[in-house]
């Protein structure tokens, strides 16, 4: 009987062994995805970034040497551009850091939980903003061009704004389940 007891320590011990092994390694195998999921955030938030500081120059070369808009419509875009830039930079600080996801996963849930509400509630500014910058460029092609032209330029940029507004969308929508998959493996490893 105490040779039988013995053996089921034994037993229990090295399962219990086994377990923990298991549980390094599922913990190990969440944290990865996780990683990916904010290096992935951070490189679309690079993205964007540099999409905005390129527009400012570029804004300058196409609206006002190549078509002759006002420089008041170049520096309100300008002005847009370093608000998007400034926004995207601040909503993304903390999944910058290295050790976001090593060290304590609340602080860590907090800090990404945060980090998911400033970039939603980004489409709370950015599309207002985007509209006023059309109104604004569709202004600008009336003053320039006459009739048929004009016309012409305001369909093209309207077009061109629905498929930048399905893009933004999209990678907004991508953005945002990438920090849902964070949040929700944050809460299994706690679950654990």
């Amino acid at each position: 009987m105490e040779r039988e007891l013995e053996e089921m320590r034994h037993q229990m011990a090295i399962l219990k062994e086994k377990l923990d092994k298991q549980h390094i390694v599922n913990d190990r195998l969440i944290r990865q995805s996780m990683r990916k999921n904010v290096v992935n955030i951070n490189r679309r938030y690079l993205v964007v970034s540099i999409l905005c500081l390129m527009m400012i120059p570029y804004g300058y070369w196409a609206f006002v040497m190549l078509n002759g808009m006002s420089m008041a419509f170049w520096v309100a875009t300008s002005v847009l551009m370093l608000i998007a830039f400034i926004y995207t930079y601040y909503t993304g600080r903390h999944l910058r850091s290295d050790r976001l996801l090593d060290e304590d996963l609340v602080e860590a849930q907090n800090k990404v939980a945060r980090a998911k509400k400033l970039d939603h509630d980004w489409l709370k500014f950015g599309i207002p903003m985007v509209v006023v910058w059309l109104a604004f460029f569709c202004y600008e092609c009336y003053r320039l061009y006459e009739g048929s032209d004009a016309k012409m330029i305001v369909a093209i940029g309207i077009i061109c704004g629905l498929f930048g507004a399905v893009i933004g969308l999209k990678m907004h929508f991508k953005t945002q389940e990438n920090y849902q998959d964070i949040l929700d493996q944050i809460e299994e490893i706690q679950s654990e």
